[in-house]
């Protein structure tokens, strides 16, 4: 018997018949209440009915764990307009002429494969693969639209190896909007200057002109391609990878002082070398009264050492305490200053590199942007890649990526 069913549908233009379970599946059988139809051939509506066409069914969401189909026979009308009277369906936004299914179950599916894999979701709605990519196709772009963008603000550029051994690199272009919003712009099959001017050189005109600044590591042939695409916009150097630089000089020096001191003791008086790296690594107020007393003893025994690791604090400081570019240019002079009266020689790589950069970096203390949500952002890449055994082909991750951070904003 007939049975009064509210259907989850986008568009209630529907008046339910009956419904019926047919092998565990509820079949529910509706009709359209529009009675109209759109000419294919002039494009004005027609009121004139012709008939019914062939009844269609249609696989829609779940109501208590149990698969759902709609059946519906499609309106057909005549055009009073056009020579000959020829007939056109009615079209209805709850569905797509010739697909399975409604644009409802299609965005149920999208959103299951947010954090997924195709193989998973086709298993768990019982959807086959064929189907599932489909949809994706269907409703995942190959690359970014840029209409859905007001502002871009700040852009960054990353690269992450695909493979292990760092080989088979993309470059992937994220942008993080005024409201703090992230999205993925591109992921580019390799990390060639050409290959990130020429997207850079795409953006549109009025979208150029919002964004601030760009953000990425020192890689020449990002900061080639920024100046070369966006010449008026200034470039900020990520203060992580910079702390990367002068950390490492200091951990070069620990590793000569250390084996140093130990050449000079015996095998049973060796230094703690595993326990004395991990307090090196750290900064002092974070260490303990113990801690900072078995620093303080190897420090007088390496006052090389003990240079270097003041100083290391101090450009630490610098960098999270000073308020202004221009102070910061100051202190980051005078830091270097003392480095050369110190006579250390470890932070000489590190000085030639603040030199090549220095506007970058200088760019820092504008805003104090980095790169930090790039870097969490590749990530997902990674887990993505992980997640779907060494997936590589740079338009499907980028449709991958897309779905994972825009499609819980469904």
């Amino acid at each position: 018997m007939p049975v009064t069913i509210a259907l989850p549908l986008d568009i209630p233009e529907v008046r339910v018949l009956s419904s019926n379970v047919l092998d565990n599946r509820l079949l529910i059988e509706v009709e359209s209440t529009l009675q109209t139809a759109r000419c294919t051939r002039c494009g004005q509506e027609s009121d004139r009915f012709h008939g019914f066409d062939r009844p269609i069914r249609l696989r829609h969401l779940p109501v208590f764990g149990r698969e759902v189909v709609i059946e519906i026979r499609p309106k057909r009308y005549r055009c009073p307009h056009c020579e000959g009277g020829p007939t056109m369906t009615q079209h209805c936004a709850w569905y797509e002429p010739n697909r399975p299914h409604t644009t409802a179950f299609e965005q149920w599916v999208l959103k299951a494969l947010v954090h997924s894999t195709v193989a998973d979701v086709s298993r768990q709605l019982d959807v086959g693969v064929k189907a599932v990519e489909g949809i994706m196709d269907r409703h995942l772009a190959p690359a970014v639209n840029w209409a859905t963008f007001a502002t871009l603000e700040t852009i960054g550029i990353d690269e992450v190896s695909l493979c292990k051994g760092q080989g088979h690199y993309v470059a992937v272009v994220w942008a993080r909007d005024a409201q703090g919003d992230t999205h993925v712009l591109a992921v580019l099959p390799d990390r060639l200057q050409t290959t990130v001017q020429v997207f850079l050189e795409a953006i549109p005109t009025e979208l150029k002109a919002t964004v601030q600044r760009v953000c990425i590591d020192m890689w020449e042939g990002y900061a080639g391609a920024v100046a070369t695409a966006l010449p008026q916009v200034p470039l900020v150097v990520d203060r992580f990878h910079v702390a990367v630089q002068y950390r490492e000089a200091v951990e070069t020096l620990r590793k000569q002082e250390f084996h140093r001191l130990n050449a000079e003791r015996g095998p049973a008086n060796a230094l703690p070398t595993a326990e004395l790296r991990r307090l090196m690594r750290r900064e002092w107020p974070s260490l303990n009264e113990a801690q900072q007393g078995q620093l303080a003893e190897l420090f007088e025994q390496a006052p090389l050492l003990s240079s270097a690791y003041t100083l290391r604090t101090v450009l630490t400081a610098i960098f999270e305490c000073t308020p202004d570019r221009a102070t910061a240019q100051t202190r980051l002079q005078r830091w270097s200053e003392q480095v050369k009266a110190a006579g250390l020689t470890c932070f000489d790589t590190f000085l030639n590199t603040f030199a090549h950069w220095q506007e970058g970096i200088l760019n820092y203390f504008e805003g104090r942007q980095t790169s930090g949500f790039v870097e969490g952002l590749n990530n997902k890449l990674k887990l993505i890649t992980r997640r779907c055994y060494g997936l590589d082909d740079s338009i499907e991750l980028f449709r991958r990526l897309w779905l994972d951070i825009e499609g819980v904003r469904f």
